[in-house]
């Protein structure tokens, strides 16, 4: 794992055969084993590399994943949300797919994107990221849009 995580810990043999229950099956094992040491954890700003870039803000708690499921549009039987990814997206864990790792957009719930093999392999793709690092150039952007009534907070 190249992040570092914060505030997780193991989640209760309770929560995780919940959990178990919700979905119908056992969980992946590389999923329990993260539960086990890191349940609900916040990684470090971060990137999920590859073909597809995200990020992940936070590993949804075991004793949450049930509930947050009715969120999810288009979510396979087997599917759960993991965790809360930037932008109001989750990543979650299809165990109908072997356990494969996907992105799930809000804005286009019929287009998930698989992301890793297995949960393992998403924490693998995780890697540090420093958002100012980012450099615009000069007539990149183009156009931006801002809330009046966010603008007029911001004014005060």
């Amino acid at each position: 794992m190249k992040i570092r995580l914060s505030n997780g810990s193991a989640a209760s043999e309770v929560a995780i055969a919940a959990l178990e229950a919700a979905v119908g099956c056992r969980l992946s094992e590389s999923f329990r084993s993260f539960l086990n040491a890191y349940d609900g954890a916040e990684p470090e700003t971060n990137v999920v590399s590859g073909n597809f870039d995200c990020g992940v803000n936070r590993f949804i708690p075991a004793a949450q994943i049930a509930s947050e499921r009715k969120y999810l549009e288009n979510l396979p039987r087997l599917g759960y949300p993991v965790a809360w990814a930037e932008g109001g997206n989750y990543v979650f864990i299809d165990e109908g797919a072997n356990g494969s790792v996907f992105f799930w957009d809000h804005e286009r719930p019929e287009d998930i994107v698989r992301l890793a093999s297995d949960f393992a392999g998403l924490l693998d793709l995780m890697e540090p990221f420093d958002p100012n690092s980012i450099e615009l150039k000069s007539g990149q952007v183009k156009r931006v849009w801002i809330d009046p009534e966010f603008l007029k907070t911001l004014k005060k």
